[in-house]
């Protein structure tokens, strides 16, 4: 072989080598453009999930979060045919289609069709071809046309699906799909819409963190403000209560008074009489007689107002409905009750029938004895409150029992024979006028009080109340 062939050959192969060296620089070319155009596209998502993360922050409502979120899928895939976001409905039962770029009305269930699939997923996928036809064989007919009718392109090539989750919650599921583009999404596509989605399910749950919170507020405020009426309301009872012990000490003292002095002034208006008889007509000591008989009978007219102060009078008494002022007392006390721990039980016997009484005064009977109840619990306890009919005989008219049952430290025996005494008493605060006026009002109403009790075990007051007042 000549030179001018082995430099022929020489030739040939560089010629080869530079034209591998230029295929092979143009696809390190097409390589770093195509890694370019990635990254490119990678700070384009990463800047609009910012971008979406910062807008979700400042929205108000799930109405402008889901669409906001549907409307920026679309963007940050382009190529999108359709974008569909579903919320779970309150009964956890039903996927409701609450955001679209295109609108319409589609309802599925947790596992049926693209959306259920989504939204039992653990994580973002990507369905291609016969995979999307699968899912979307789970769907009625109903739904597959309000489907199709939603989109550009039926049926879907490909899809990309993300559960809306926060910590073990489900929301609901974003789901876009790729028309006639098999090959439009990529792998590298699911921590997006994953992302897209994640954001949006936090953006709802803090929206309704929110929601919860000032709901809880308003029913803190709420509770506050019945806390503080029922504070008030039981104050007031208990002001009215001692009030009413204090006009009860002064009735029976004026009681006392009036029979203590009626005797000499009866005999005083006696003396004056006779001494009227044995004088003549035309006795100018008749005018000084009249004016004192005159003043005696006023005397009289106002001990017969001490003796009858604080009895109920006859126009003050109507029907009372005994269950009703024992249900009213202990709402009065519900919040006192439940502050002391004390639960409380009524048995209340729809055979009670109405009693004529004065309705405030035995209220406030009831308020006494089941305030004493609770200082008797101090450590909290239980509350019984009973109401029976007793069988009548034949000589006395039908009595109603309303018992009042604690499970506190009892009372001692020494004790129990001063119980409804004035002014006795055993608390370092006490008046011992509550017993004694609440005594004296159902003593007044025809009726009596029975006490039994044991130390450490409890006590129960038992108001025995005529059903008449004759």
């Amino acid at each position: 072989m000549g030179e001018i062939e082995q430099l022929q050959q020489r030739i040939a192969v560089l010629e080869r080598t530079l034209a591998e060296m230029k295929t092979h620089t143009a696809l390190v070319e097409r390589e770093a453009a195509l890694q370019m155009s990635r990254a490119v596209e990678l700070n384009a998502r990463l800047s609009a999930i910012l971008s979406i993360c910062a807008a979700l922050l400042i929205s108000r409502g799930v109405e402008t979060i889901v669409q906001l979120v549907v409307r920026e899928a679309v963007h940050l895939f382009p190529g999108t045919s359709a974008a569909h976001l579903f919320l779970i409905d309150a009964d956890q039962s039903t996927l409701v289609l609450r955001a679209s770029n295109n609108p319409a009305v589609i309802l599925t269930r947790p596992g049926e069709g693209l959306s259920g699939k989504a939204f039992l997923s653990p994580r973002a996928m990507l369905l291609v071809g016969p995979q999307v036809e699968s899912a979307l064989e789970d769907m009625s007919e109903e739904q597959i046309a309000a489907l199709s009718a939603s989109m550009e392109h039926w049926p879907p090539y490909s899809a990309l699906l993300a559960p809306l989750r926060v910590e073990g919650q489900r929301f609901g599921s974003l789901v876009i799909y790729g028309g006639v583009n098999a090959h439009l999404y990529h792998p590298r596509d699911l921590p997006f819409i994953q992302a897209l989605a994640d954001l949006c399910a936090v953006a709802i749950d803090e929206l309704n963190q929110r929601t919860r919170a000032a709901e809880l507020e308003r029913d803190l405020t709420l509770t506050q403000t019945l806390h503080a009426e029922a504070e008030a309301r039981l104050n007031t009872a208990q002001a009215q209560l001692l009030q009413s012990a204090k006009l009860a000490a002064v009735g029976e003292l004026s009681a006392s008074v009036a029979h203590e002095i009626n005797n000499p002034l009866y005999a005083a208006r006696n003396s004056l009489y006779l001494v009227e008889q044995d004088l003549p007509e035309e006795a100018p000591e008749r005018t000084f007689l009249a004016i004192a008989q005159q003043e005696l009978g006023r005397i009289a007219r106002i001990i017969t107002r001490m003796r009858d102060f604080y009895r109920p009078a006859k126009a003050e008494l109507a029907a009372t409905n005994a269950n009703s002022l024992l249900r009213e007392t202990l709402e009065l006390v519900q919040t006192h009750l439940r502050h002391s721990r004390i639960n409380a039980a009524a048995d209340l016997s729809n055979e009670i029938p109405l009693i004529i009484a004065h309705a405030d005064q035995l209220r406030q009977v009831f308020l006494n004895i089941i305030l004493n109840a609770c200082d008797a619990m101090p450590d909290g306890g239980d509350l019984r409150v009973k109401t029976r009919l007793l069988q009548a005989r034949s000589e006395s008219p039908t009595t109603i029992a309303i018992d009042i049952c604690d499970t506190g430290v009892g009372i001692p025996p020494e004790h129990r024979p001063h119980l409804f005494e004035p002014f006795y008493t055993t608390k370092a605060n006490g008046t011992g006028l509550g017993l004694a006026i609440s005594a004296h009002i159902v003593t007044q109403h025809g009726g009596r009080i029975l006490v039994e009790s044991e130390r450490n075990q409890g006590t129960t007051f038992s108001i025995l109340l005529p059903t008449t007042n004759e």
